[in-house]
């Protein structure tokens, strides 16, 4: 069957404002600390015309110091008085991008709300500085801006009595307000179409995660922006071309004629939520390592191809649950593209009929998951008149223009490598205000500072109750900790300097607290999955995992102001926690075989120096392999459910039959299966080297990537294990269900 598609080149059609991305809360933060090359790639990947995703727009969150999705982004005001416009990643990032590209429209928004505002005149200054020092110290000006909060509350007398008059006197009359960044629903659009003080103070209306709109939206009279839908999950092919078909319903169903995907970049570890989505994954600065994923040149197959000030053509514009179409002419020009979408499994036949628009040849582009972003002989157009048959999952553009090329550099991305070991920091080799490498805070505010110019360089948590934001109303911000470090380091030392400042209230309980093996930042404000010992300012000391105290005690005489050093050990499934070269407790605990390193505090100011990672034997990391690993051999009716970033690498496998097994070989002295447990978790069955055992994997609640089975200390060389689901319900749980999402393998060349 062939889909015939009209096409008027004298038809209606709304005007183009872009494709592009957003960047917030940490989720670019590692590629600041990229070598030099490799940042240069990564960033002309992105934002480099007719290269690679060639992207049009870009939003940057305005920082508050709260979380909002995978970290902090600094604010640039901590009070009414402090001013810092270099805080953070955002502008830096957008500089950037900005010189590749300078017809780069820049969009902005905030998350958190920092507590000293109170009142209109105080979230303008805010709003005012941000602006004047994206200009001054950057050379940036904007050309977009929501005057609210992300996903939030919205305000029309702020934006028509207080924002629009104050940015137009002040010079910014040319920034254009969108809003209301809904996550939930249209409700601007009516008030926009009664209310003309707000349709006269707005440019556009955007919501988020919505391909569709009412009429009250198509009516409104103002542009429609889908301001931030999903950027594709990076492992499946499928995800990307999901990702095209949102960007052709967004206008062909919603007439929406911007469309920015979040995250743009991944330079965020895998431990923080909402990973494992974008078109580009930079997460390991100390090697260099990079990847570009399909979902980049599903994307040029758009950008490369049209241009803000373009032309939609109505007629040509379509969608279905198979795919869609967009077709657009450069306005005033003879630039014409058509982009198609095919996501089924069988070809497509399409004949497409073109009216007003003198073309006798278009070039061909095409993107499958084989290979991506090829260009094909070009396709004569005979009378108005050309066909095609589409593969299936694949998309495919038809244009008049030339120019574009499938980028690429002489050397290809550097190999990915362990995170180096040992791993010395003595903060020395920073500006004041700066963040040191490879960390990635998830509440507070983690900076370099010095005391004095004689003054050794330390690192300084500086959030108090009185600065401490007020958090995005979707998300609590957790007490002040940072990550840093490789998810694959297993068996390590960590160590660090540190002593409390003065408390900033009698009620206020100070702690100082480290941690080993975090392989998972939670959402909300909970403390990271690792184990941590937390020393209080009344000496009491804890050594948990998680928030799980597992042994306490307390210190006679401690001087929380004095400098202290404090250690974890991390030995297989022995951690020790010490203090001062003392060892205060030792446990037996395999929960969390791997992970990175955490830096934490309360909400006051701690200083650190001397941070130091070392390696307790030959082979400190271990290999961690995904469950769609082909050699991870699962027989019976498990099923995939994983979509959640609490999942690595948001994948679940599930069965709670009795008899499933799965079955791997490996090379190596130990090895884990990761999974979740919960309150529906069944019992399995382990078999290894002739040994059996059984497991519970029941927990009164939710715990992510933990172990459901580890072993250690084996015979160098190949062994074989097989996990069975015994159908068996553990006592007080409600189901038999085996959850798994991964195999971690140490001291050995992994999978076989």
């Amino acid at each position: 069957m062939t889909t015939t598609v009209h096409i008027d080149g004298n038809g209606p059609g709304r005007v183009f404002e872009g494709i592009g991305g957003v960047t917030s809360n940490g989720m670019t933060r590692l590629l600041r600390d990229y070598p030099p090359r490799q940042q240069q790639e990564i960033l002309d990947y992105l934002f480099r015309p007719q290269f690679g995703a060639s992207l049009h727009v870009l939003k940057v969150e305005i920082g508050s110091d709260a979380n909002g999705t995978a970290g902090t982004e600094p604010s640039h005001m901590r009070s009414e008085q402090d001013f810092d416009i270099t805080r953070g990643v955002g502008l830096w990032f957008a500089r950037q991008a900005k010189d590749r590209n300078p017809h780069l429209l820049l969009d902005a928004i905030r998350w958190g709300t920092p507590r000293w505002i109170t009142n209109n005149e105080q979230k303008y200054l805010y709003y005012k500085n941000f602006l004047d020092g994206a200009r001054v110290h950057f050379g940036l000006d904007f050309n977009y801006l929501a005057p609210d909060e992300n996903e939030g509350s919205y305000s029309p007398r702020w934006v028509t009595e207080v924002l629009r008059p104050r940015l137009d006197a002040d010079g910014y009359r040319g920034l254009k307000l969108t809003g209301a960044d809904s996550n939930t629903d249209w409700n601007i659009a009516p008030v926009v179409k009664g209310d003309r003080r707000l349709r006269g103070a707005l440019y556009a209306i955007s919501a988020h995660y919505h391909e569709d709109t009412p009429d009250s939206a198509r009516n409104c009279g103002l542009p429609i922006f889908n301001s931030e839908d999903l950027a594709p999950y990076r492992h499946h092919f499928s995800c990307a071309l999901d990702m095209a078909h949102k960007i052709i319903q967004s206008y062909a169903s919603g007439r929406m004629v911007q469309y920015q995907m979040h995250p743009v970049i991944e330079a965020i570890y895998d431990s923080t939520p909402y990973s494992c989505k974008s078109i580009l994954t930079a997460a390991q600065p100390w090697s260099g390592h990079y990847r570009v994923e399909p979902g980049l040149w599903v994307t040029a197959q758009f950008t490369q191809f049209m241009q803000p000030g373009w032309q939609y053509l109505d007629e040509g514009c379509w969608c279905d649950r198979d795919g869609g179409c967009l077709a657009l002419r450069e306005s005033g020009g003879a630039g014409f593209t058509i982009v198609v979408l095919n996501r089924s499994a069988q070809e497509r036949s399409l004949r497409f009929q073109l009216e007003h628009l003198a073309i006798d040849r278009l070039h061909v582009w095409i993107t499958t998951e084989r290979e991506q972003f090829v260009q094909r002989g070009d396709l004569s157009v005979e009378q108005g008149i050309f066909e095609t048959v589409l593969p299936a999952n694949s998309v495919c553009t038809f244009t008049t223009t030339t120019g574009q090329r499938k980028g690429a550099f002489e050397e290809p991305p550097p190999a990915p490598e362990h995170f180096p070991l040992p791993y010395m920091e003595d903060f020395q080799s920073y500006a004041p205000g700066g963040q040191p490498r490879y960390a990635v805070d998830q509440g507070g505010a983690f900076e370099l500072f010095q005391e004095s110019s004689e003054s050794p360089f330390r690192l300084r948590q500086l959030i108090s109750p009185a600065t401490r934001p007020i958090d995005w109303r979707l998300r609590a911000t957790p007490e002040p900790y940072t990550i840093l470090g490789g998810q694959e380091m297993r068996n390590y030392q960590v160590s660090v300097r540190a002593c409390m400042e003065e408390l900033p209230s009698p009620d206020c309980e100070g702690y100082i607290l480290l941690g080993a093996r975090c392989n998972l930042a939670p959402l909300g404000n909970v403390p990271a999955e690792c184990y941590n010992l937390c020393v209080f300012h009344n000496g009491q000391w804890h050594l948990r995992r998680g928030p799980l105290v597992l042994v306490a005690g307390l210190l006679e005489g401690f001087a929380p102001h004095n400098w202290h050093t404090l250690a974890l050990r991390c030995q297989d499934d022995r951690i020790q926690a010490i203090l001062d070269g003392v060892l205060l407790a030792q446990v037996q605990d395999e929960s969390i075989p791997s992970g990175q390193v955490v830096l934490g505090s309360g909400y006051h100011q701690v200083q650190y120096e001397d941070l130091r990672i070392e390696p307790l034997d030959d082979c400190p990391y271990c290999l961690r392999f995904p469950a769609m690993d082909p050699r991870l051999q699962m027989r019976g009716s498990w099923r995939e459910t994983g979509s959640s970033s609490n999942h690595y690498m948001r994948t679940l496998m599930v069965s709670g039959v009795a008899g499933d097994t799965l079955e791997f070989s490996f090379d190596g002295t130990a090895v884990c299966v990761l999974g979740m447990k919960d309150k529906s978790g069944g019992r399995i069955r382990v078999e290894l080297d002739g040994m059996c055992v059984e497991r519970d994997t029941w927990y009164e609640c939710p715990l992510y990537r933990e172990s459901l089975f580890t072993a250690c200390g084996l015979a160098s060389g190949a062994h074989r294990l097989r996990m069975t689901v015994t159908g068996e319900q553990c006592m007080n749980a409600i189901g038999t269900l085996v959850h798994f999402n991964a195999v971690e393998v140490s001291g050995g060349s992994g999978l076989l």
